[in-house]
């Protein structure tokens, strides 16, 4: 079985600074994503997620110069999504050299887009974002696109499951609640929902520790965790650090051994 996937997730905002919020607000600056994207390609990371956090809410796809220079300097597996609602930005953007789309916000509105994309590009080239919080009365719902008061009132396994039947190549579930906050994934979520979908299942929003990566993948043989707090910030702080694990030996190996030391 291959091993899962070790994703550095990068955000940027409409002047194309690479940032990181928390519960998808209070945004920190962090410098230039080209800058990130190249140090992380000399990491050999096994993926890269790129969002722009703005693009939707201004009604624009994420600009197609700066995906251009993106691709240019990285050299290993891209995904990028940010207000992405036509076949003809798809089609543009893959021909750039990008792995897969991420969609969200569009699914909101014309759900039906999904299918159209996967029908034309191929599951594999077609990741759709599905966000997740929990209620006033606690209990976990989801959405597409950014959340708000109207949004969160759907059960996340009825849309993860309209997604997988669409033909979505992959499903990431991002907890908003927890982005950010480095207070580890949503094990339970995470663990259920992979029982019951026949499609990859990534994790993002949370994580702040190897730990947390060895706690969610013991519990639930995920497709990939993603993250972006680890990935840009020094242990424990707020200082800048781009750093990617060693992953010469099998990420499976490198998390028991985590475990064990951890006494997890």
């Amino acid at each position: 079985m291959l091993r899962p996937r070790l994703i550095v997730t990068l955000l940027i905002d409409h002047n194309m600074h690479l940032v990181k919020t928390v519960a998808f607000a209070n945004r920190h600056y962090l410098g230039d994503p080209l800058n990130a994207a190249y140090v992380f390609s000399e990491y050999e990371v096994d993926e890269l997620l790129v969002l722009d956090i703005d693009a939707s809410e201004q009604s624009r796809s994420i600009p197609f110069q700066f995906i251009e220079y993106l691709a240019q300097f990285t050299s290993v597996p891209l995904t990028v999504g940010g207000g992405i609602t036509s076949l003809d930005e798809i089609s543009k953007i893959l021909s750039m050299g990008v792995e897969k789309v991420a969609l969200s916000s569009v699914l909101k509105v014309n759900f039906s887009f999904l299918n159209d994309a996967v029908s034309r590009f191929g599951s594999s080239t077609i990741s759709v974002i599905l966000n997740c919080a929990n209620n006033p009365h606690g209990n976990s719902l989801a959405c597409f696109g950014r959340p708000d008061s109207g949004s969160l009132s759907f059960p996340i396994e009825q849309l993860a499951l309209a997604c997988e039947s669409a033909g979505a190549g992959e499903l990431v579930l991002n907890s908003v609640d927890r982005d950010g906050t480095l207070q580890g994934y949503q094990n339970d979520i995470l663990k259920r929902l992979n029982e019951n979908l026949g499609i990859p299942l990534v994790a993002l929003g949370g994580c702040g520790s190897f730990k947390h990566i060895s706690s969610i993948l013991s519990q639930t043989p995920l497709s990939g965790v993603a993250a972006g707090s680890l990935f840009v910030f020094a242990p424990e702080t707020k200082q800048i650090l781009l750093n990617y694990p060693d992953i010469s030996f099998s990420l499976h190996s490198e998390l028991c051994r985590i475990k064990e030391s951890s006494g997890l």
